[in-house]
């Protein structure tokens, strides 16, 4: 196939005159077939057996057809070609842009979530002062290390009831 389309490429300067020329391919079209009907038997028909020009009735036609099945059929397989390789580079854009939103994502998801605080005190509501202070004493004597708390990070949220003052030890 390599070979002739060597072949026809050498004509292809000559055709795109033409077409230039006559500015549209129905005109070149009427050129090239004008061009058969004038310089070649191919509108000729074989009336008799012994004819030596001319095609038997159809044939003609039938070549024509024939050649425009082929770069038809041609032009089809082009088509779906682009339009898979168009759809497997959306793909991929889409698949790229996918993995690089993941990842940012994951880059800034465990921030967003927690923030880890370290308090002094621990606020644990009890039923009367004197309980809570004593509580709170002893926690503290005790050496108890501070313990991280979750909370939400600033301006996210406000507390659902104030806190109380903080109470002497």
């Amino acid at each position: 196939m390599e070979a002739a389309a060597a072949l026809t490429d050498m004509y292809d300067q000559a055709l795109l005159g033409i077409l230039q020329h006559v500015g549209n391919v129905e005109e070149f079209l009427r050129v090239l077939f004008g061009f058969l009907y004038r310089k070649t038997d191919f509108y000729r028909l074989l009336l008799r057996p012994g004819d030596r020009l001319g095609f038997p009735p159809g044939a003609a036609q039938a070549m024509a057809l024939q050649a425009f099945k082929v770069f038809e059929r041609m032009a089809r397989q082009d088509d779906e070609k682009r339009r898979r390789e168009l759809e497997a580079k959306l793909r991929k854009k889409e698949e790229e842009e996918e993995a690089a939103a993941s990842a940012e994502r994951v880059k800034l998801s465990p921030a967003a979530q927690e923030v880890e605080v370290e308090t002094t005190v621990e606020h644990v509501p009890a039923p009367d002062a004197a309980g809570a202070a004593g509580t709170q004493e002893s926690a503290v004597a005790q050496g108890a290390a501070p313990s991280p708390v979750s909370a939400e990070p600033p301006g996210a949220a406000a507390p659902a009831e104030p806190r109380p003052a903080e109470l002497p030890t």
